[in-house]
């Protein structure tokens, strides 16, 4: 009698252990998906608790994609349909009753026809006791779960594997109970599994009995001591210390108890603990009598091949490393060639296990094993699956499109093949790593002792190469190891006998619902469209990720206090500071300024400083500024840092914002602000105190005229021992780590100011951050020369050395002689500084290039290049040796570049990559600490990118737009701890421990960052488009006549904003003009970049400064400052418009506003003298029918090429003369052709000759290279001229078209060419001018001057061929046509060709420079479509303004080619389009441009 299952498992209630799991997923999701009628299924989902374990259920388990069937099938209903069959359990094996009260268990065991258990632990090699307790303790509790039943049924679910290192068939029927793989070779030994679990468990015991010796003790303690050392903490902190120790301790059981279990492993025959502890876990269960039990053993589970969808696949399978090594370029794979792989699709396991739960569920004595596997009825062999492996590499390196294309067609080119692993070890991964061990011993050696310098520099970069290499090849080796006996050892072959006796008896119309047909699998198929797919997009980019190097993070101290005990332990003799005074060289050693911190703390307790109290530090950089901030910290109060250019009424204004007690200035700033004690105590007269409430108000505010004023020298000032060590006594024993730290002022001098509230668990956790990327110690030193009250330059340049032992420079007055002087003479490996102190830097070698002559100016831009080309494509910087004046005069050991504060110049980034600098540039914000990400110290430079997240740190895009831009947000433990005293301006940025940092940016695939604009800055349109200021400036700003500029949003009157520009030009550049022919000069480089770039990027209003650009402290620009600037100008500039215009009359005003309503089809009540010409409709085609129409009223454009920048109907009167219509005008001058002898000329005999070699060789290109067809020539018009146009995908398009066309027809029709790529070298146009037709057209600037050449050329009679989708299609899909077409159809009233190509695309793409192998023989042709005449489209278009009767005639011609390319015969319809074309204006409120320019 055949079975039903669906007849079986209804009502039935079934408990689901292991649903998390990738086979638990799939089989729990087709059980409800198949038999939709099952009673209930209790799921067990491991959390703290019961209501953790139902959220994780529906985030993480109902979430996956393998629940994708079943919300299709049930929709709005899938949740409800869920609710009412699964109930999540908190469930956890390893515990007795799972983790559940006995009560509740019998309840539920009670309610249980069948237990399914799929949990297991499937890493290979786990500690014993790990292993154990899942597999084996698990088993034992799952036992005595399923004896609370009714009926005790349990499916368990092994592994194949359990076999162990063994050859030959491995049958069903095999016994379970005392099996061990080596009981052929070990003759009359028997194994006892409850031995077994007795020895595992001693074994355990030992392992800790051996920890517990003394000399493993001492161990454990010298281990954690020296790993103390190494991050930088105190070795002698006995209470940190013991938490270490049984750290290393617990560390060392665990490896320890691997061992042990591995070695027993091996010794009985398995190949490694899992399989061992698995086959452990099958004999317990199989030596049960009482209850029903199957155990189903897959094989290797790997994608599935139906269900949920073909190519489902997640964590880490068996292949996975496989496939991924080999598209990491690994061109051999040790196998054995013979060995079956035995693969079986996850949906067919999970087809096997519902099955054996079925018949359990009716055969009260079922076979005890069912094998799921392939390899007995469809074997594939490790010879056939390499081959499959090496098939799908070509596809994929031939599709691929990121990364370098020459590089991707060799990487497919490179065959995978097998090998013996005796010659994978001499050839490849092994020969490898022994080379590069070598290489780094000997580096080592070579390494200088004395700190290195250039030689050093480059040993360190060769050296980092060589260990990146080292580990890779290690991770080759360490994979294939870990396959082995399943590629190479062991040829099994598994028989699965039980699962198709169990399919036999199922009823046919219902096999479906279980399925299983591994006979039938076409592997071919599976591998490369299934499976590999498959892996591409679930399983390889988590496992790339993975097993990519976690970056280590530094310790993190404790507090900002324990960093500075600990440095000063840990440095006591070395240099910390250094400064040269007055021509008297000073330096501190970290003792020094231990001594002298003390003595500050003490100076401030002395004074009443302490906890609540908050104190501004006002000084320049000096050793003085960083003991006074420690010792601030040490009182226990918080410290204010300020910029020390801060005048007295700013000062003030940080005091009353911040509640400051006192403040502290260095003696050069006390003697510029004499009354400053005076000044600032009249402003604070009467001031309300309202404190945080952790905090108290101190003493000395509770009186008027409290402020104290101190320097230096008065905090500094010794005393005897006795009154120090009074002093000392009253400081705080600890600091919270919570404790604000510092309050840093971001904005506002004027009212009230935001502080940015940092703790010295902020500052101790952006320390750990940045000590893992810099990687700085005792060899280095850095040159202070950003100003410290900068967050930027506190962290990375004063923390992060002190902490490291890093010698830190200070000084005394920043000029450029002085800074120049001290990075050559001083111990400086690294400088932290702002894009202007890099651009400073760069401007300085470059001149110094140039005063040596403009051909060696010239050859080092050239070797500059290259060298970046090196850096970036090889593990080698030849910068210090070919440029080793330049890094000479750097000191000859500069190690890093750092940068912050505002984006670097990508020409400043680059030039000095190329001269052998490391440029790492970071980001981040005061409220950060700063830094939230910083590039890499590395030779490849990745170019307007800010890096990675330091390790810590979590970025994401919020809201990304299609282009993936949205707003940067932060988390971490950097993040500030709020804003002082203004709880709503937190709230507004701190959103869920998020920072939202009001940047714009994306994120690549890699992780890298890049920031394209602040959010506030964003220029939007009255179209509503968003445009970034720093791309709009990164546009105009690369020309030498500007020194600097900013592009900003200004107010429009008809809504949104409009872009403007405030340039300063650079007068210095060519000393030969005078100041208006500079300027005139930059205004014709903006019209130059206006004329290539999209209508609404252009810039609207430009106004020139001779005045620098107002900056902050970092040198950003204040672009608040600069809108009010150009705002004025602006005004300034409408008040001389308006008397221009007035002095031409009312009558102008009212004869412009007539062209403009005859233009754009408009009544003249619509046509107002303020109206903007964009909120008119108007487009470029537009403003060439203004001309026209201009000139036709009688009136001269002044300036054609600019007559687009108009922006409004009254602006309209200063670009035009209004002069008698009687007169006719000429055009406006043509521009001065090239002379003759510029160009090179061609004899009339070799045009001649080269013409008839063109034509054959075009003519074999087609009929004999390529398979060409045409149809519909009978289409082509004779005896009229007219416009072809066709799609454009490739090259080919034009031949083509010429011979659909006919060779009568093709000699009279003229192609238009992009000039700026078919005519922009003088060879190219000597080919062009005289071996072909085409003539060259503008794709940039003005439209009527591109459009005079093709109306030029049909007016002469000839045929004029014209791509309208603007030029070749990277896709190979139509791209909408533009309505140049259009324009000139209904203008020159001629009649357009619709021709369809197909084929072309595939033939020869763009982007490629040497068409494909397969091009050859390819298929290509060409489809000629009904003429379309010119009275056919003027009856179309009448009664339609023309700009939409240009875009119509565009649209019936696109629509006549898709007709082509689809084979239909779609009608038309003009009312429907236009309908639609109303409704998107109607919903944007505003007509978006018809062409970008």
């Amino acid at each position: 009698m055949k079975l039903s299952p669906t007849e079986i498992f209804k009502g039935k209630k079934i408990f689901f252990i292991g649903g998390t799991g990738f086979v638990g997923k799939v089989t729990l999701s087709m059980l409800l998906h198949n038999f939709p009628d099952v009673g209930r299924v209790y799921a067990t989902v491991r959390a703290r608790d019961a209501n953790e374990s139902k959220i994780r259920f529906w985030t993480s388990i109902v979430t996956s994609p393998t629940f994708d069937p079943l919300r299709e099938k049930y929709g709005d209903g899938f949740d409800e349909f869920i609710k009412s069959k699964v109930v999540p359990v908190n469930g956890d094996v390893g515990n007795e009753y799972l983790g559940l009260e006995e009560k509740e268990a019998k309840k539920i065991m009670r309610d249980t026809d069948i237990i399914i258990n799929g949990a297991g632990n499937v890493t290979f090699n786990p500690p014993l006791e790990s292993a154990l307790r899942t597999n084996v303790v698990g088993s034992n509790n799952i036992i005595k779960m399923a004896r609370l039943m009714k009926k005790p049924r349990l499916v368990h679910v092994s592994t194949c594997f359990v076999a162990g290192k063994r050859s030959g068939p491995i049958w069903e029927n095999e016994p379970v109970v005392g099996y061990f793989p080596r009981k052929d070779e070990l003759v009359g030994t028997t194994f006892d599994v409850n031995r077994e679990v007795e020895d595992c468990a001693r074994l355990s015991e030992q392992a800790r009995q051996e920890a517990d010796d003394a000399v493993q003790a001492a161990k454990f303690r010298e281990a954690a001591r020296n790993r103390f050392i190494d991050e930088g903490r105190d070795p002698d902190d006995e209470a940190d210390l013991k938490s270490a120790i049984f750290r290393e301790r617990k560390m060392w059981v665990r490896e320890r108890t691997t061992e042990l279990g591995a070695e027993r492993a091996e010794y009985w025959g398995w190949t490694n603990i899992y399989t061992y502890s698995k086959s452990l876990a099958e004999q317990i269960i199989a030596s049960q009598n009482d209850i029903v039990k199957v155990l189903v053993r897959p094989s290797i589970v790997e994608s599935s091949n139906e269900y949920p969808f073909p190519g489902w696949n997640e964590g880490f399978t068996t292949t996975a490393p496989l496939i991924l090594i080999a598209l990491r370029g690994q061109p051999i794979i040790p196998v054995n060639e013979k060995l079956v792989l035995d693969i079986i699709p996850v949906d067919m396991v999970s087809g096997a296990i519902i099955a054996a739960a079925m018949n359990a569920l009716v055969d009260d004595n079922p076979p005890l094993v069912f094998q799921a596997s392939s390899g007995d009825s469809n074997p594939n062999d490790m010879k056939r699956i390499v081959g499959l492996v090496g098939l799908y590499k070509r596809q994929h390196f031939e599709e691929k499109e990121s990364g370098n294309k020459i590089a991707n067609k060799l990487a497919g080119m490179i065959e995978t093949t097998t090998v013996k692993q005796r010659t994978y070890e001499l050839t490849s991964a092994p020969m490898l790593n022994k080379i590069a061990k070598r290489a780094d011993d000997l580096m080592d050696r070579a390494t200088p002792r004395w700190g290195g310098g250039r030689i050093g520099n480059i040993i360190s970069d060769l050296k980092k190469s060589t260990e990146d290499f080292k580990e890779t090849t290690q991770a080759t080796m360490d994979a294939f190891a870990m396959f082995k006996p399943f590629m190479i050892d062991n040829e099994y072959l598994y028989r699965s006998d039980n699962v198709r006796a169990l399919q036999s008896v199922i009823k046919d119309k219902e096999k479906h619902l279980l399925p299983w047909y591994p006979e039938r699998l076409d592997w071919y198929d599976y591998w490369l469209n299934v499976h590999f797919p498959g892996m591409r997009k679930w399983v390889l980019p988590t496992l790339e990720e993975e097993l990519k190097a976690v970056e280590k993070r530094s310790y993190t101290y404790k507090d900002l206090l324990d960093l500075f005990d600990t440095s000063v332990k840990r440095f006591p003799t070395r240099v910390a500071m250094r400064i040269e005074r007055d021509g008297r060289k000073e330096q501190y050693t970290y003792e020094d300024v231990n001594e002298l911190t003390l003595r500050a703390a003490g100076f401030f307790a002395k004074n009443g400083i302490g906890s609540g109290s908050r104190v501004i530090l006002f000084s320049q950089n000096m050793p003085e500024w960083g003991m006074t901030y420690f010792g601030i910290l040490k009182s226990g109060a918080t410290a204010i840092p300020i910029d020390p250019a801060s005048t007295v009424d700013e000062i003030v204004n940080f005091a009353k914002a911040g509640e400051a007690t006192a403040i502290v200035l260095s003696p050069k700033l006390a003697g510029e602000n004499p009354n400053l004690k005076k000044q600032v105590n009249d402003a604070l007269k009467g001031r309300t105190k309202n404190h945080p409430v952790e905090e108290a108000p101190t003493r000395l505010l509770r009186k008027e005229g409290s402020f104290k004023v101190w320097t230096f020298a008065e905090v500094f000032e010794m005393q005897d021992e006795v009154e120090e060590a009074k002093r000392n006594a009253v400081l705080p024993a600890k600091i919270h780590s919570n404790a604000v730290a510092s309050l840093i002022f971001t904005s506002g001098t004027t009212g009230k100011p935001k502080a940015v509230m940092l703790s010295h668990k902020n500052f101790v956790n952006m320390i750990s951050m940045l000590s893992s990327v810099l990687d700085m110690d005792i060899t280095d030193g850095v040159l202070s020369v950003l100003p410290m009250h900068h967050t930027f330059e506190f962290s990375a340049g004063f923390l992060t050395p002190f902490s490291n032992g890093t010698q830190i420079t200070y000084l005394n007055e920043l000029t450029a002689e002085d800074l120049a002087r001290t990075i050559e003479n001083s111990h400086v490996t690294g400088l932290v500084g702002v894009p202007a102190l890099w651009e400073m830097l760069h401007r300085r070698i470059k001149t110094r290039l140039k005063e040596r002559g403009d051909w060696i100016a010239d050859l080092a831009d050239n070797v500059i290049d290259f060298n970046a080309w090196i850096r970036d494509n090889t593990p080698f910087n030849l910068g210090p040796i070919v440029f080793f004046p330049i890094h000479q005069g750097m000191g000859g050991k500069m190690r890093y570049l750092i940068s912050g504060g505002s984006a670097l110049s990508e020409r400043v980034q680059k030039d000095l990559h190329g001269l052998g600098f490391t440029v790492l540039e970071g980001y981040g914000l005061t409220e950060s600490s700063p830094v939230l990400t910083v590039a890499r110290p590395g030779n490849k430079l990745l170019r307007g990118s800010v890096g990675k997240p330091l390790p810590g740190v979590e970025v994401k895009i919020a809201a990304p737009d299609e282009n993936g831009v949205g707003e940067v947000l932060a988390r971490g433990q950097n993040v500030m701890v709020g804003y002082y005293n203004n709880d709503e301006a937190t709230d507004a940025v701190l959103q869920d421990r998020w920072l939202k940092t009001g940047d714009l940016g994306r994120i690549d695939d890699d992780g890298n960052l890049f920031i394209v604009g602040r959010s506030k800055d964003v220029i939007i349109d009255s179209n509503g488009k968003n445009i970034y200021p720093d791309e709009i400036e990164e546009l105009y700003g690369k020309s030498s006549t500007i020194k600097e500029l900013s592009v900003v949003g200004l107010p429009d009157d008809g809504g949104g904003e409009r872009i403007a520009a405030l340039v300063v030009p650079d007068y210095e550049h060519d000393i030969a003009l005078t100041r208006s022919e500079a300027n005139k000069k930059v205004e014709e480089h903006f019209r130059e970049v206006s004329a290539g770039i999209p209508f609404f990027k252009r810039v609207n209003v430009l106004h020139l400064t001779p005045f620098e650009l107002p900056r902050t402290a970092t040198r950003k620009v204040k672009r608040p400052e600069v809108v009010e600037m150009l705002q004025a100008l602006e005004d300034r500039s409408k008040s001389k418009t308006k008397s221009i215009v007035e002095s031409k009359g009312d009558d102008n005003a009212v004869w412009i506003r007539k062209v403009v309503a005859s233009v754009s089809n408009r009544p003249l009540s619509d046509v107002a003298s303020e109206d903007k010409l964009a909120d008119l409709g108007f487009d470029s085609l537009m403003f060439v029918e203004l001309q026209a129409a201009v000139e036709d009223a009688g009136g001269r454009v002044l300036s054609p090429d600019t007559l687009n920048e108009v922006q409004t109907v009254r602006e309209l009167l200063t670009a035009i003369n209004r002069v008698d219509k009687s007169k006719k005008l000429a055009d406006e001058p043509r521009a001065e052709e090239k002379k003759d002898e510029d160009e090179i000329y061609i004899p009339g005999i070799v045009r001649r000759a080269g013409n008839a070699v063109v034509s054959f060789a075009t003519d074999t290109l087609y009929d004999a290279v390529l398979d060409t067809q045409i149809d519909g020539a009978s289409n082509v018009p004779q005896h009229v001229n007219f416009i072809v146009a066709p799609n454009h995908t490739s090259h080919l398009d034009t031949g083509l078209v010429k011979k659909a066309l006919g060779k009568d027809v093709a000699e009279q029709t003229v192609a238009v060419a992009a000039a700026d790529y078919w005519f922009d070298t003088k060879y190219k146009r000597a080919y062009m001018n005289n071996f072909t037709t085409l003539v060259p057209i503008e794709r940039t600037g003005s439209l009527r001057q591109s459009l005079r050449h093709v109306t030029q050329i049909l007016n002469e009679g000839y045929n004029a061929l014209i791509f309208p989708e603007g030029g070749r299609q990277e896709s190979g899909q139509i791209a909408e046509f533009k309505p140049i077409i259009g324009y000139l159809a209904l203008n020159q009233k001629i009649g357009i060709l619709p021709i369809y190509i197909w084929g072309t695309f595939n033939a020869f793409p763009k982007g490629m420079i040497i068409p494909p192998r397969t091009s050859i023989g390819a298929k290509i042709g060409a489809k000629v479509g009904r003429f379309l005449e010119y009275d056919e489209l003027k009856k179309m278009t009448e009664g339609v303004p023309n700009t939409e009767a240009y875009r119509l005639v565009a649209a019936r011609v696109q629509h006549e080619i898709e007709n082509m390319r689809d084979g239909t015969r779609r009608k038309f319809d003009v009312d429907v389009l236009r309908k639609q074309w109303k409704a998107e204006r109607r919903r944007s409120r505003k007509q978006e441009p018809v062409i970008d320019n």
